[in-house]
């Protein structure tokens, strides 16, 4: 219980974060321009809301329905029953009264403040810590795989060379890069093999219940930690140890121990060892269903093994990666997004509401990985309201660009009908999105 507290605590302070700068950009663009804002809330307010405030010409307030917020702009929907004559003769303030490129600045304004918020993130992550690569050329061992890996052609010890023949440089690049890929060229033992990733393989990694590493470098299996109560801890097994074989057979990688451990259950096992450069033997136990009892070490906790390559930017460079991993996440979602229209790939069922943005935080606060998917989550809310969709931003923005070109003005009743019926389509879309999550969260 106190897991799904503290990551739905992450995800209501994330969406008020990004709503609010998301209308705060509207909200700059009209008060530059002189046009009146009427409302500026955060969540919805159908029948009442939790606070409300006017000051000056705006009422600020906070709705109960955490869906999203919103700025209302005068003139934006002609409704003036509430107007008084005097006001009807003032147009200065309206929004329909401007010019075509300040309207389009208006609406464009919560998407260049998500961007905005979006490098900016990423920019301070990069600035305060840094970047750490495994260069692809640096993993001697090869790759080791889980059974999806297994299940699109990827083997044990397989050498990632060429991705859509073209090189990744690092490897933390080449699992997404497999993933929008469609061909892997692997050195497997000398032998050049070029794999194809249909869109039938893509399936085995968009169906997972759960986000996991199908590929990691391969790495000798050495001990993280003992459990307690394990029968590693009982027979004497310390942390550091690198585990050198199992009975008479020799093991060199730490899928080959997994695989080894699987044979021996409720068996008497001899494990020999390799502790500080002594060789010793101890004589185990173990349970029926083979387990030892510890944790291997992870591929970036030997750097005496791998040459890691360490990144520490200025601030005018933190700013430059900053906005070239904002882009990175767009074209990641961009290519996410043509798989959903590939049934075959079963990418839709990755798609997801609240319920599964909560699941991607962390059940132990994390400043650092909130950071990283608040500034994940403003790019995808950027790109997803530049979809020309009347009553997202980026219907608004088509009628105004078709204003800009052929000179004339959009009938403001097809504006106002297409913006009721843009917005019931949202509504229902986002009415299924959510039952289709809660299918798969609970069911």
């Amino acid at each position: 219980m106190i897991s799904i507290f503290v990551r739905s605590v992450q995800l209501l302070l994330s969406i008020s974060i990004l709503v609010v700068i998301h209308e705060l950009g509207h909200f700059i663009f009209a008060q530059i321009f002189k046009v009146r804002v009427e409302k500026f809330f955060l969540f919805f307010d159908p029948w009442f809301s939790l606070f409300k405030k006017k000051i000056g010409d705006t009422i600020y307030g906070i709705g109960w329905l955490p869906l999203g917020g919103y700025v209302k702009i005068s003139g934006m929907m002609k409704n003036e029953n509430n107007v008084s004559s005097k006001e009807k003769n003032k147009k200065d303030w309206d929004f329909c009264s401007k010019s075509a490129i300040k309207r389009l600045l208006i609406i464009s304004g919560g998407i260049i403040s998500n961007i905005l918020l979006s490098i900016f993130i990423f920019s301070c992550l990069l600035f305060k810590h840094g970047e750490t690569f495994l260069p692809n050329k640096n993993v001697k061992y090869g790759i080791e795989v889980d059974s999806l890996g297994e299940r699109i052609g990827l083997k044990n010890g397989d050498k990632i060379l060429f991705i859509n023949n073209k090189r990744i440089p690092y490897f933390n690049d080449v699992p997404k890069a497999i993933i929008f890929g469609n061909t892997v060229t692997v050195d497997r033992m000398g032998k050049i093999i070029k794999l194809s990733i249909n869109n039938n393989k893509k399936k085995f990694l968009f169906d997972r219940k759960e986000i996991s590493f199908f590929i990691k470098p391969r790495i000798p299996p050495i001990i993280n930690y003992i459990e307690k109560n394990s029968a590693a801890e009982k027979y004497g097994l310390k942390s550091n140890d690198e585990i050198l074989a199992i009975n008479s057979e020799f093991i060199l990688f730490s899928d080959q121990l997994k695989d080894l451990l699987s044979k021996y259950g409720n068996e008497n096992i001899t494990i020999s060892i390799n502790r500080n450069g002594k060789f010793l033997q101890k004589e185990i136990f173990l349970n029926p269903k083979g387990i030892l009892g510890i944790s291997l070490k992870n591929f970036m906790d030997l750097d005496r093994i791998f040459s890691f390559k360490k990144m520490n930017y200025s601030f005018l460079e933190s700013i430059l990666h900053g906005s070239m991993k904002s882009l990175d996440v767009l074209k990641n979602q961009i290519s996410f997004f043509k798989n959903v229209f590939h049934i075959e790939t079963k990418a839709y069922k990755q798609i997801g509401s609240f319920f599964s943005m909560a699941k991607e935080f962390p059940s132990k606060w994390n400043w650092d990985i909130f950071w990283t998917l608040t500034a994940t989550l403003s790019i995808w809310l950027a790109f997803l309201n530049l979809f020309p969709i009347p009553s997202l931003d980026g219907g608004y923005i088509l009628f105004i660009l078709i204003e800009m070109i052929t000179k004339k003005k959009v009938n403001e009743e097809i504006i106002e009908r297409s913006t009721v019926f843009g917005f019931i389509i949202i509504s229902l879309i986002m009415i299924l999105i959510i039952i289709w999550d809660m299918f798969k969260v609970f069911i």
